[in-house]
């Protein structure tokens, strides 16, 4: 069912979100930026330009594109102090907007890169291209004399800030700056100067804050119709469903039971006599077997496939995130899919909408395919749509749990049992892998690390803080990763590098990977579901899975 809704924006404070992908565990605490862009090296300001530009090909491209929906925030001109301060906060206090998923990121980065990543974006201006039509209404006069009255002397004349610790707000996102203000006003928002910006927020109504945010955006706080996505609960399991391998092939460590060690359902497809559709002989899910070439919106997305007739079948509709996941090839890179059985995947711009939504009323989930890592996005960016089918409107999104009361859990529908309680501390990646292969428990000693696509199955995609079901997997801990025994095949220089031969192609030595292209490795975290690749030296949770 549709409805108007007037979405709420954020204001005059910027909650930060950056994605990237080197190591490091940074724990909670003050930092001050004592560098300037002057101190740093070549070889500095070219490392965090690529992890900037890694956060722009995910989150943070419809800000750049000024998506006015979009929740994410520019980046560019904010102070590095501010920038910095907000990135750290996110290990505790700082909630409000999609802030779980900024979460997880803090622990990625040595607090010096941190600092060098600020540092280049202080250096940067925000964009600023005011709408004329903005400009020219009342709003925009009415809000520059509240704006003055209230907000000038801490973020500058038309949120131009000059001071390290506050932000910059002029041409910053009207959606991204309007909920900042609400996440103010209702104390969600709790961390740094929330107590002076919660009796700002209170001191103005929300029409004020559409005012003041025509004046320092230049544009509208914008309307937009709204749609209640599908959830998949209660949807029944594909008859036959068998979960696939990761497709991984390539060899990373010398150390027995990474991802490859074990292979039991390979991926495997039919492609259809019309070579329209794709059969997964796994999960026994029907697929359109060409991308869209059309990007859309979430909703778009939804109506398209619910539109789609194919093959005489008219039950198509979006795949929710585990099924999306499960085409995926963590074997192969830019793109990470099978490029036979699934046509039209763009090298590197291969985002594809999957449901239900994650941790925002107005952020559903994707697959980006250049090598499959997953993360939520806001339903007004838009995004590749591959639509799928089921027999008997069955699925792959809920699972089938007994608790053996012996500290395991079993799930019927993948057949594999799971340690319940998490190992009593966060090992890096090869440790993690020695680890479960050393575990006995319920008088089994066949245990291994998962791959991530096991992962990824006992997420609840329908809850977050945890994402997991806690009936059956209690105190599971969410501040950090969880390691799976699949190698990230791309590595850290995956945006970047030359394109290696295809999987089938690649000689026993091109699989043998080790040195800078085997540093990183996936993992899967349970504040949302979300799966990214992460340094191996990094310190994440394990729990262990065995085969039935």
């Amino acid at each position: 069912m549709k409805f108007n809704h007037l979405i709420s924006l954020s204001a005059l404070a910027v909650s930060l979100s950056i994605c990237g992908s080197v190591t490091a565990e940074m724990a909670h605490g003050d930092y001050k930026v004592t560098r300037t862009y002057s101190d740093l090296t070549p070889e500095q300001i070219a490392r965090a330009e690529k992890m900037g530009a890694t956060c722009y090909m995910g989150c943070h491209r419809p800000a750049r594109e000024n998506v006015v929906e979009t929740l994410s925030p520019k980046l560019e001109g904010l102070p590095a102090q501010y920038f910095l301060d907000q990135w750290i906060d996110y290990d505790a206090e700082r909630f409000g907007g999609i802030a779980s998923q900024m979460k997880l990121t803090v622990y990625k980065y040595p607090v010096d890169v941190m600092e060098e990543i600020a540092i280049i974006y202080a250096n940067k201006e925000m964009s600023f291209y005011p709408n004329p039509e903005v400009v020219a209404s009342e709003s925009y006069k009415r809000g520059k004399v509240k704006y003055d009255k209230s907000c000038k002397m801490c973020h500058g004349e038309q949120g131009l800030s000059t001071k390290k610790a506050n932000p910059t707000i002029r041409g910053q996102m009207p959606t991204y700056v309007f909920e900042t203000m609400q996440a103010y006003r209702d104390g969600i928002r709790t961390n740094r100067k929330a107590g002076m910006m919660k009796r700002i927020a209170k001191l103005h109504t929300e029409d004020d804050w559409r005012d003041m945010i025509a004046y320092t955006s230049g544009e509208f706080v914008k309307h937009i119709d709204r749609i209640e996505f599908p959830t998949g609960k209660g949807m029944p399991a594909t008859p036959g469903f068998k979960l696939p391998d990761s497709g991984q092939a390539q060899d990373f460590t010398d150390t027995k039971g990474e991802d490859n060690d074990t292979i039991k359902n390979p991926l495997s497809y039919t492609i259809s006599d019309s070579g329209l559709t794709t059969l997964d002989n796994n999960t026994k899910l029907t697929w359109e077997r060409k991308t869209s070439r059309l990007w859309m919106n979430a909703a778009e997305a939804v109506n398209y496939c619910d539109s789609l007739e194919l093959e005489g079948q008219s039950d198509w509709r979006l795949p929710f995130m585990k099924e999306l996941v499960s085409i995926a090839d963590y074997g192969e890179f830019r793109p990470a899919i099978d490029m036979n059985a699934f046509l039209n995947m763009p090298r590197m711009s291969s985002g594809i909408w999957a449901l239900p939504i994650s941790d925002h009323k107005d952020h559903v989930w994707h697959v980006g395919f250049p090598d499959a890592h997953i993360m939520g996005q806001h339903t007004a960016s838009t995004k590749l749509v591959r639509c799928v089918r089921a027999e008997q409107d069955s699925g792959f999104h809920t699972n089938d749990f007994i608790d053996n009361n012996d500290k395991t859990v079993t799930d019927k529908l993948t057949n594999l049992q799971w340690q319940q309680e998490v190992g009593p501390s966060r090992r890096d990646w090869e440790n993690s892998i020695q680890y479960c292969e050393n575990l006995e428990l319920a008088g089994k000693k066949d245990w291994r690390l998962p791959q991530v696509k096991e992962l990824v199955s006992i997420v609840n995609y329908n809850k977050f803080n945890p994402s997991i079901d806690e009936e059956f997997f209690p105190n599971t801990p969410y501040k950090y990763y969880f390691w799976s025994s699949t190698s990230h095949i791309g590595g850290p220089m995956m945006l970047y590098r030359p394109l290696t031969a295809r999987k089938l192609e690649q000689t026993t030595e091109e699989q043998k990977i080790r040195g800078q292209h085997g540093t990183l490795a996936w993992g899967v975290g349970y504040q949302i579901g979300d799966g990214q690749g992460q340094d191996k030296g990094s310190l994440f949770w394990n729990r262990c899975v065995r085969d039935l």
